[in-house]
């Protein structure tokens, strides 16, 4: 019955075939992954989780991605007001390009792809009582009509069980990109910049699109302990690697 399963398989793949949500290659009914976004062998292998050569603090990359996973020079020294901090890869490749895509080419089906990538990490597991996004202020939400934080935190959210609550951090003024700004002018661009809801007492999990200097969620975080949130963890798709510019 088995052998006879597989054979009918293999004969109706060119009739089920459907297309991988990253490239659009047609992909084989029986290649599918059981569930979440379809994805091709070749995407999938570049969109792997790097798993060393990181900072276990910040995610600030090594230059070897083989490196066993330790603190970095500025962690060592620097108190951070976050609890953990989780990544899924470098920003770099097809996961820089599926991002820019996303978020400024309106390719809103690979938010969810994208928001797949941490729902499928092994250590975000929490317990966890809310899933806040980083908002973004007004103004940009007009312009762009969709808050990208959002957008991933929403499979993530629904993996975990927890509520996704966005009324729960507020940005508080429309500030210039942190693209291309130095880390002195990204920590002063959003300095005291969020205003957090009624978070006493919660175990939180805030998820952003990509962390360069990690400024938007130390001051997300911070104002969110100090709000009285008993944990605040960090979840990012990318993290910038050091000599790398965003855009």
């Amino acid at each position: 019955m088995t052998n006879l399963l597989q054979r009918l398989v293999s004969a109706l793949d060119p009739l089920l075939e459907t297309r991988c949500t990253s490239c659009a290659v047609p992909v084989a009914y029986s290649s599918l992954r059981v569930s979440g976004p379809t994805v091709c062998v070749a995407c999938s292998t570049a969109l792997a989780r790097r798993t060393g050569g990181y900072c276990s603090r910040c995610g600030e990359l090594a230059v070897s991605p083989h490196a066993p996973p330790s603190p970095c020079g500025s962690c060592l020294t620097k108190e951070r007001p976050w609890d953990r901090f989780y990544f899924h890869a470098a920003y770099q490749g097809l996961v820089r390009e599926l991002i820019l895509r996303f978020k400024n080419g309106h390719e809103l089906v690979l938010g969810n792809l994208l928001g797949s990538l941490l729902t499928a990490h092994p250590d975000i597991t929490g317990p966890y009582d809310a899933v806040i996004p980083v908002p973004l202020h007004d103004r940009r939400m007009r312009e762009r009509g969709f808050n990208q934080a959002q957008e991933l935190a929403r499979p993530l959210a629904g993996h975990l069980g927890v509520p996704l609550v966005p009324a729960f951090l507020r940005r508080t003024a429309h500030t210039h990109p942190q693209a291309g700004l130095s880390l002195d002018a990204r920590r002063r661009n959003v300095s005291g910049l969020f205003a957090p809801g009624d978070v006493a007492h919660l175990r939180i999990l805030l998820v952003d699109d990509i962390a360069t200097t990690c400024a938007t969620v130390e001051s997300a975080a911070g104002a969110l302990k100090s709000a009285g949130a008993t944990s605040v963890d960090i979840a990012v798709v990318a993290r910038t690697p050091n000599h790398a510019v965003t855009t």
